[in-house]
């Protein structure tokens, strides 16, 4: 499946997964390596990123939301922000977990649900395993400062909301596939995210500077299961202690496929969200390619997989792949 994307992954026995990585303990079948797979460490990637686009010409303004857009004659005109109006005639809604709130007050409807995954980093350690290993239960990475990132995948919680109950018949497949996995409460985001308003007006305050950041408690329980089943595997992370750890909502779609797409009816409205927990590996290539499409250049890739209009059609998309 990787090979016609040019990538140089392969798939290894048993005896050349130890080698790789002599530090799991025995029971591996085999594994599936990716040599040219790159890692990053995101506090420092992202504000670098930020510094390149501001030395290109791009303008970054912080602690500002969006409240709406204004049209003319059927086009978007205008972004409504809490701070002022900013005329142009493209928009591009890369908005996260948020982006299905601020499409549907304009009456677009994308099914998108916000999932929690938790991760943590370890103390600093010495003579780990140098490749970053993923099986079933929890994913590990070497750090720059030479700890471990430890993340709960398969792990992941949703809070039940309306939004739940709204997209049920969209994300009944992929559910069922998480079943053994995904778990599901009610709490106080359940209730923030069903009472919270669906419309607003655009000269008073949105839901999205009464909550400016998305910053959810990590799932701790989950967290240390994933570090005990890595311990099992991996006996060196026995004593790893999780010396931080954070959450964060990731914004899956029913088919796990991002929505990179003009919005067919809305000439000037585009999307780029639903990365389903990949935005940060494929953020520059989803970036290159929404800007191609806000341009009208020639798309770098086919962008027909990634269409909004894919929600409307049936039969309803399915799953792009089953979840470890």
């Amino acid at each position: 499946e990787a090979r016609p994307y040019g990538l140089d992954s392969h798939l290894l026995s048993a005896a050349e997964t130890a080698e790789l990585n002599p530090h799991l303990f025995g029971g591996v079948s085999g594994g599936l390596y990716t040599p040219s797979d790159g890692q990053a460490e995101p506090q420092r990637a992202v504000p670098a990123m930020v510094r390149k686009a501001r030395e290109l010409g791009a303008k970054v303004v912080e602690g500002c939301a969006v409240r709406g857009l204004e049209t003319r004659a059927g086009r978007i005109s205008a972004v409504v922000t809490e701070h002022g109006t900013i005329a142009c005639d493209a928009v591009l809604c890369a908005g996260g977990a948020w982006s299905s709130l601020f499409l549907g007050s304009l009456g677009l409807r994308l099914p998108q649900l916000g999932i929690l995954a938790s991760v943590g980093r370890t103390n600093p350690m010495t003579g780990g395993p140098e490749v970053a290993t993923g099986a079933a239960g929890y994913g590990t990475r070497k750090r720059l400062d030479g700890g471990y990132t430890i993340a709960n995948l398969g792990g992941e919680v949703h809070n039940i909301s309306l939004d739940s109950l709204r997209f049920t018949p969209d994300f009944a497949r992929v559910a069922i596939g998480r079943a053994r996995s995904l778990r599901l409460r009610v709490g106080k985001r359940s209730l923030d995210e069903t009472f919270r308003p669906r419309r607003w007006a655009l000269d008073a305050p949105s839901p999205f500077e009464a909550v400016r950041t998305l910053d959810p408690a990590p799932h701790l329980v989950g967290l240390q299961a994933a570090r005990k089943r890595l311990a099992r595997d991996c006996p060196y992370f026995a004593e790893a202690r999780l010396t931080q750890c954070w959450g964060g909502l990731i914004d899956v779609t029913p088919d796990v496929l991002p929505t990179i797409s003009a919005i067919d009816g809305h000439p000037g409205l585009f999307v780029a969200t639903g990365f389903s927990g990949h935005g940060f590996g494929i953020g520059p290539s989803a970036g290159w390619l929404a800007a191609d499409l806000v341009m009208g250049d020639r798309p770098l890739v086919d962008p027909s997989p990634f269409r909004f209009a894919r929600f409307g059609e049936r039969p309803r998309p399915r799953p792009a792949y089953t979840p470890v």
